[in-house]
């Protein structure tokens, strides 16, 4: 199922996640609230054991009484034990669902975004963001539960013991707990922008780091190792400085919060004193109200780091959300229909297109390619031959007019759907850095291995892989390093061939490669681009001979079209192109 949105806000995206399981994680709350409660009844019953113990003499119907309290506040104390199992068990059923939904939910997002989107921002700066969120999924649920749900329980319930031993007494200790935890909550609070700050200068610095990874050739290439050290301890510097800048902050607002603490635990103590000085309480109720004090404190003491270290998560997370929840530029219309393509027609109808704040690309743009027929595009660089075809694939979404296939306007049915019906075989086409079985099945996951070695027949790359060490089973390495472009290209044919779209696009698909590698692979497109419709973009004007049409662009419009041969006869923009690489300028 696709995500329609990932709210920018931290807390709506949380509330997102437990809200599916409100159930669980009210029952959560409801057993820390009852173990909490059980704690402060068994210091209860301990109070009545000193009331009963520190009166007259002791005699049989004290020891019963006293051995009474002590079975009662026993039983409280194994309840309470019970209570907190329960709370761990349902926690860790909680916690490791919502890692999941939020790892799923981020995954299919970030893929739901146009090319635009990853053409602006580094893969590690993205994958950075996302690793973030989801190791922060749990310590920020433990921060909120045992951070700041289990203080504002003890103290209310201790509020609830103390009213009924002193009303005044309990409202003066409230109003003290509420002035700690107001002043821990603004203090913490400032830690969001430095935290956010760190978050953004080592995602950044991550970025740059996997950047120079996945391009460690061009960084050997060049002997660049020491530019790509110090460029990348450029950032590490920038991130350094926001780390102890936080790191600072930190100790600062620890300091403060120490401080308050302390003098307010003062307060705690001192005026329990007194109420027993002045009458209002007995020896019982001194023992229970120091007893719930001292818990209090403790709690305390824990709440002060547990909202530091919340903000510190909330920081990040807000970091990594204002760029995983930007809305996607490309997206399916309400109630958007699937794609149905029998005959493979492809018509652009008055298109207007530009990329963002570029100028104009195309401008009631027209072009239609009849069913099964081949047609190449031929033009400068920037002319809009791939534009065209990404397009097609509505990699972008137009300004105006209307992209078909087979009068199906593209913009109206499912993204998956349409792309479904296009293959794509670039001119330096990627491979996951997994198996070559795993790699070909990619063009079809329910094909058997059969179809798959027969896929690879047809590419002319089976003999190849059978002479590899572990046949279909060897691993490509990162982009399918481990193999040459050629091969890399026969593989690309081959998931093609198994996806069997009924539309085939080749950009650039044998521009790059030597004289023998592309034979191999015009013999193996031959194979599939039958019974196919197919715009190809080539620079290498021979490879476009057996088109039925070619299409010369120039910035955006269509400036020729015919065949191979009567484009030359034409002595055009065609015949310039095919004069100049005939005299080896453009080879």
């Amino acid at each position: 199922m696709e995500v329609k949105t990932i709210p920018s806000s931290v807390w709506k995206f949380l509330w997102q996640y437990l809200s599916r399981q409100r159930v669980l994680f009210f029952s959560i709350m409801f057993t820390l609230i009852l173990g909490e409660f059980l704690i402060r009844l068994s210091l209860y019953y301990a109070s009545q054991i000193v009331e009963v113990i520190s009166g007259s003499e002791a005699n049989e119907v004290k020891l019963h009484t006293a051995i009474l309290f002590a079975i009662w506040a026993s039983l409280a104390l194994l309840a309470k034990s019970l209570v907190q199992n329960g709370t761990i068990f349902i926690e860790a059923k909680v916690m490791p669902n919502c890692v999941v939904m939020v790892s799923k939910d981020l995954f299919s997002y970030v893929h739901q975004h146009s090319t635009a989107f990853f053409a602006e921002e580094m893969a590690g700066n993205i994958s950075g963001k996302v690793k973030t969120i989801i190791d922060s999924i749990y310590p920020v649920f433990y921060n909120l539960l045992w951070g700041f749900f289990s203080p504002l329980t003890a103290m209310m319930l201790t509020f609830f013991f103390i009213f009924n031993i002193n009303i005044s007494l309990s409202f003066i200790l409230l109003g003290l707990n509420v002035l700690l935890i107001y002043a821990v909550y603004r203090l913490s609070k400032s830690m969001i922008p430095v935290s956010e700050k760190r978050a953004k200068t080592m995602s950044e610095a991550n970025g740059v780091l996997v950047d120079s990874i996945t391009n460690a050739g061009i960084v050997k290439n060049f002997s660049s190792y020491h530019f790509e050290r110090r460029y990348y301890f450029k950032y590490m510097k920038i991130a350094a400085t926001a780390d102890r800048a936080e790191t600072k902050k930190f100790g600062i607002i620890f300091m403060w919060q120490n401080l308050l603490r302390s003098i307010l635990q003062v307060l705690f103590y001192v005026l329990p004193v007194w109420y027993w000085y002045i009458g209002k309480i007995n020896v019982a109720d001194f023992v229970l109200i120091q007893s719930l004090i001292a818990i209090l404190n403790n709690t305390f003491s824990m709440l002060s780091m547990n909202f530091m270290q919340f903000f510190k998560l909330y920081g990040s997370m807000r970091d990594g959300l204002a760029l995983l929840s930007t809305p996607c530029d490309v997206t399916d219309i309400k109630n958007a229909k699937t794609i149905k393509v029998t005959k493979g027609e492809v018509s652009f109808n008055h298109v207007y297109y530009h990329y963002k704040k570029a100028h104009s690309l195309f401008e009631n743009f027209n072009f239609k390619i009849a069913p099964k027929e081949k047609v190449g595009l031929v033009g400068h660089s920037g002319s809009g031959k791939s534009t065209l075809v990404k397009l097609l694939s509505r990699y972008y979404d137009i300004q105006g007019g209307t992209i078909e296939i087979d009068n199906q306007n593209i913009a109206e049915v499912k993204q998956n759907d349409l792309r479904r019906q296009i293959a794509l075989i670039p001119q330096d086409p990627s491979l996951f850095n997994r198996s070559i079985l795993e790699n070909i099945r990619y063009g079809n996951p329910q094909a058997t291995d059969e179809e798959i070695y027969e896929a690879a027949r047809k590419a002319n790359i089976h003999d190849f892989i059978m002479k590899l060490p572990n046949g279909y089973s060897t691993k490509v390495g990162e982009r399918g390093v481990m193999i040459s472009g050629g091969e890399r290209q026969r593989i690309a044919i081959a998931r093609a061939i198994l996806k069997n779209a009924p539309i085939l696009i080749l950009d650039e698909a044998t521009s790059a490669l030597d004289s023998e590698s592309e034979k191999f692979i015009q013999e193996s497109l031959k194979e599939l681009m039958k019974e196919k419709t197919v715009i190809a973009i080539a620079h290498r004007l021979s490879t476009l001979k057996e088109m039925n049409r070619i299409v010369v662009l120039d910035s955006g419009k269509i400036v020729e079209t015919g065949k191979h041969s009567d484009l030359l006869d034409k002595k055009g923009k065609y015949y310039e192109f095919y004069k100049m690489q005939s005299s080896g300028f453009l080879e």
